[in-house]
């Protein structure tokens, strides 16, 4: 067997450890990315019995800050002229909700059945900008639940009451907020829906899907964005050029530059998860990584050899490569993490 045929071998062994090794499950994008879960992942809005019945339904959405956390308000307002009729409350408001003149909303927690899902798909595959990163996370789908029931009856006073929900939060590593999202959906014609933030790092998506009216807040912190998204594109850069240099490597089988294997076989086990999308938890880069560098380390000074056998003093050489791989991990991923 000629030199470069088994160092080949030995290169495709060594990738074939890192795919294996996903198959774990100790990789995860959810590793990554989170999302707030709870009533924050319901949609709000307005579930009429009989829309056709609504007139100049106008809603305003704004943020309250007043208890030290973002709330998303709506300003609700309509006319019903139709027969006695009712109207669920999608989703759970985190404040109380005042109808006024006597009205008596009756409570029961409903999961709605109806074509959300189809709503889900085009707002997590088409409208939303950050689309990518949700579906990064479990369960990031919106469910339909309502807690609220209001009976409506003709008159010609409006109808006017505020909702509040709490955004989805899109978290970064488990403590920075990457992005903040809610989603106002109703089966009534909407006359005016407003949005009192300025634009900026908001993005407004609006749709009608499956008779629903859907209109999306999706608020982002555009220099965190940048931050990730250059990382990720320097991480790929660097996984895809040290593959091509191990190629490029077996291919000259130079003697010379035989020392490079090991440090390129390093930054491929740091770049290899993140190409993939995925990322490690502490335990994991504690535990797993310094085995998979020790492989890696002996593998890459077996291409050095014209033989498949190391010796005593190999080994331990690749072990103290193995401890300063861990103390580098330490330095610059562990440590900034606990801070």
């Amino acid at each position: 067997m000629s030199k470069r045929l088994k160092n080949a071998i030995i290169f495709g062994i060594f990738i074939l450890i890192l795919f294996i090794s996903t198959l774990t499950g100790k990789f995860s994008a959810n590793n990554l990315w989170s999302q707030s879960e709870g009533i924050s992942s319901e949609f709000g809005g307005l579930l009429f019995k009989d829309p056709a019945d609504v007139l100049n339904l106008t809603v305003q959405r704004s943020i309250d800050k007043s208890d030290g956390e973002d709330i998303v308000k709506y300003d609700v307002e309509f006319i019903y002229q139709g027969q006695d009729s009712d109207l669920r409350i999608l989703g759970t408001p985190v404040r109380q909700v005042f109808f006024g003149k006597g009205l008596v909303p009756s409570h029961s927690v409903v999961n709605i059945k109806g074509d959300y899902d189809k709503i889900n798909d085009k707002l997590f595959n088409e409208k939303l900008s950050l689309n990518d990163y949700y579906k990064k996370t479990e369960n990031y789908e919106f469910t339909a639940k309502s807690q609220i029931r209001l009976p409506l009856e003709n008159r010609e006073e409006a109808y006017s009451f505020t909702l509040y929900y709490k955004p989805r939060d899109l978290m970064y590593k488990s403590e920075d907020k990457f992005a903040s999202m809610s989603v106002f959906i109703t089966n009534a014609r909407v006359d005016k829906f407003t949005n009192s933030q300025k634009m900026g790092e908001n993005e407004n998506p609006t749709f009608s899907e499956s008779g629903f009216y859907v209109n999306a807040q999706e608020v982002k912190n555009d220099s965190k964005v940048s931050r990730v998204s250059l990382f990720n594109n320097v991480t790929y850069l660097v996984f895809v050029v040290s593959v091509i240099l191990v190629a490029g490597l077996i291919w000259l089988d130079k003697k010379s530059l035989s020392k490079l294997f090991i440090p390129l076989f390093m930054l491929i086990i740091l770049t290899f998860y993140k190409f993939l999308g995925l990322a490690a938890s502490t335990p994991v880069i504690l535990i797993v990584f310094p085995i998979l560098s020790y492989i890696g380390t002996s593998l890459a000074r077996l291409m050095t050899k014209d033989t498949l056998k190391l010796t005593k003093k190999e080994l331990k050489q690749n072990l103290a490569y193995t401890i300063a791989f861990f103390v580098f991990m330490l330095v610059v991923i562990i440590i900034p993490r606990a801070m």
